[in-house]
């Protein structure tokens, strides 16, 4: 099993970025999904996700470690996400800061339209059903970094992925490399090396407390969804087998 993350100290300091804030956080109309006060800014797409079973002990270990990062000394450094949004990506699709676009689409489709292609592309393809993951990391507190449970798990959402690109003709930067990931927030600054080695240490000390009850995460359905901004994922259809849940 791979992750690919980069140094987390780096991350936080934004040793490694071109920007004086993190890439998502912009002044409204500049391309970025918050503002750097933290409201939510348009910033539509697609994408093929697996919710976290909102009624599963996983979910609420994630929803008190958010918590716990929200009532912290850092709390005021990350804007949060709301619960009922925590999902896994499997496969990322269209956005205003994707590079790539899919094949056989016409430039200038919109997301609605390209979402539909995407729709006939993939209902009823022989996607897997199994999708069982477990929690690594807590990654510069806000992000928590997940992985196959087993090694056949892993093999197998790589495989998925390999089938949605193939599927959808969107073939994707840094495919090899991207991580399973559920986002709890985001980072709105920019931290000096001091700040952001205590965070690091906090997001090790907050992980321990809540491993064993991300050891062992089942996923629901593949889904083919769309959003207006990261505070909502509406369903377009179920993916492959478990189409018929829905």
């Amino acid at each position: 099993m791979a992750v690919f993350r980069p140094d987390p100290l780096r991350f936080l300091t934004g040793a490694d970025s071109e920007t004086t804030r993190p890439r998502a956080i912009t002044e409204p109309g500049k391309g970025g999904k918050f503002t750097p006060s933290g409201a939510v800014l348009p910033f539509p797409g697609n994408t093929v996700i697996c919710h976290i079973d909102p009624n599963s002990d996983a979910h609420a270990a994630l929803c008190e470690m958010q918590e716990d990062i929200r009532q912290s000394s850092f709390g005021a450094l990350f804007t949060y996400l709301p619960p009922s949004s925590l999902h896994m990506t499997v496969f990322q699709g269209i956005s205003p800061d994707e590079t790539q676009w899919p094949d056989g689409i016409a430039e200038g489709a919109s997301r609605d339209e390209v979402t539909e292609v995407f729709k006939a592309r993939l209902l009823g393809q022989d996607l897997p059903l199994s999708r069982q993951v477990s929690a690594r990391s807590l990654y510069a507190g806000h992000s928590v970094t997940l992985e196959g449970s087993t090694a056949a798990e892993e093999s197998g959402l790589r495989a998925t992925r390999v089938a949605l690109r193939n599927l959808t003709g969107l073939r994707l930067d840094h495919f090899e490399s991207y991580t399973f990931h559920a986002t709890l927030c985001y980072l709105l600054r920019w931290l000096d090396a001091e700040e952001a080695a205590d965070l690091i240490a906090f997001s090790d000390m907050l992980f321990d407390r809540y491993a064993k009850r991300l050891a062992c995460i089942d996923l629901g359905p593949l889904e083919l969804a769309n959003f207006e901004d990261m505070h909502h994922f509406d369903r377009v259809a179920y993916l492959g087998k478990s189409a018929a849940q829905g």
